[in-house]
């Protein structure tokens, strides 16, 4: 192919740069558009300045990594109309009788199936119950959502499916799933010990002695009166099992996501519409929208520029400290997806840059309020309620937390990978 004239080049950077910008901001002042509308017009924009053609746009798109995560959003999809995550956290309510064991079951709840499952359905069916029974016990809700939040990202980092990077990541790294859970599940299992331990010293004054012996009101009549759909948790939950056991093995996570989605179809208690309508068809746009506008700088040679660039200026990112450093600022900045798109290009890629990589990108979104959509759900739902999550608030937590569980994992992964 030609070489593209300078004055094209620099309208591409001038796109992606735009492009970016609009992503970290999250809107544009005036204008009903949020991130995935922007990547959108950026990829658009790079096609009609010439950067590259439809024909090539659709060949940056990683399918593998898309049909995973449909596959994977059907299955949540289904276990979410059978009533599955209200249940789980009708549970972890009802054992809860002090506010410590409330808060334990919530980190270790929300932990265990955010790897496994998507972490902003996680918070969208524990944050309203969580509301009404702080509420109702005249508790501060502040601490137990925010380690709602954090505990959610916290487990997504265990597995290769537990968050929509991961799947990424293990797809285009080729990352064995049984290999990667042996290494990051000590990684998990200190980030949530430290999570319940940070949030009770941080908000102590919710855990003192005489506020522990207050304990938690009955639960909520709307949730105790709640009647979950028994048989179709019992055929997901199988499902998925199985599921599980064919990643260990090592078979295709794509293929093996679609044939678990595709048992779950045809069914006579839960229409197809529903489930689909349940799919978050915004996350599918915006990582094809980031293929195309990261395959564009990639066709162009500009990611190899920018690389040698970087290595010129002694930032290289084949560096486990570099890497760290760069994907945690770049994660909340533009968010994690994004940023580890923009970052897949690692000279000399191995299994541990990977794991570095797939560990700060996740862990990284527990810094501030916007690292991770999770966190915006749960502040969002708690809006609803009357409460208001602050920036403020969620640093105090979020800053000592992404510090020493990226430290910790990072050493980790250092010694173990």
């Amino acid at each position: 192919m030609p070489t593209l004239p300078m004055s094209l080049n620099a309208l591409v950077v001038f796109i992606f740069v735009a492009t970016y910008l609009g992503i970290a901001g999250g809107r544009l002042p005036g204008l009903q558009i949020n991130r995935t509308g922007i990547a959108i017009f950026g990829a658009i924009m790079l096609m009609v300045a010439g950067a590259l053609t439809v024909e090539q746009a659709t060949a940056t798109i990683d399918y593998s990594t898309l049909l995973l995560l449909f596959g994977l959003m059907i299955l949540s999809a289904q276990l979410r109309v059978a009533g599955f995550y209200r249940l789980v956290a009708r549970q972890v309510l009802a054992f809860a009788h002090r506010p410590f064991t409330l808060l334990v079951g919530i980190v270790l709840a929300s932990a265990l199936l955010s790897s496994v499952f998507a972490n902003d359905i996680v918070c969208l069916a524990f944050t309203p119950a969580l509301c009404e029974v702080a509420q109702t016990a005249r508790r501060n809700p502040l601490p137990y959502l925010i380690a709602l939040a954090t505990s959610s990202n916290i487990g997504s980092v265990a597995t290769l499916i537990g968050n929509p990077q991961n799947m990424f990541i293990g797809q285009a790294s080729g990352l064995d799933f049984g290999s990667y859970l042996l290494v990051m599940a000590p990684v998990t299992l200190f980030g949530v010990a430290a999570n319940a331990l940070v949030v009770r010293w941080i908000w102590r004054a919710e855990f003192t002695t005489g506020a522990e012996n207050a304990g938690l009101t009955p639960l909520p009549h709307e949730l105790v009166a709640f009647k979950p759909d028994y048989r179709s948790i019992k055929k997901t939950l199988l499902i998925t099992g199985l599921l599980l056991a064919a990643f260990l093995l090592g078979w295709p996570r794509d293929l093996c996501a679609l044939a678990a989605a595709a048992l779950l179809l045809p069914s006579r208690r839960n229409p197809s519409e529903k489930l689909f309508a349940l799919v978050d068809w915004n996350l599918i746009m915006l990582f094809i929208a980031l293929f195309v506008i990261i395959g564009a700088l990639q066709q162009r040679g500009l990611m190899e520029q920018a690389l040698a660039g970087l290595a010129g200026a002694g930032i290289h990112l084949d560096q486990p400290v570099v890497l760290v450093s760069l994907c945690t600022l770049l994660s909340n900045l533009v968010s994690n997806v994004p940023a580890v798109l923009l970052m897949q290009d690692i000279p000399g890629a191995t299994a541990r840059l990977w794991y570095l990589l797939a560990m700060a990108s996740t862990l990284a979104g527990n810094l501030t309020l916007l690292g991770s959509i999770a966190n915006l759900i749960v502040a969002e739902k708690a809006a609803g309620y009357g409460i208001t999550l602050s920036f403020i608030d969620y640093v105090k937590v979020g800053l000592p937390l992404t510090l020493i569980t990226v430290i910790a994992g990072t050493f980790w992964v250092l010694f173990a990978a």
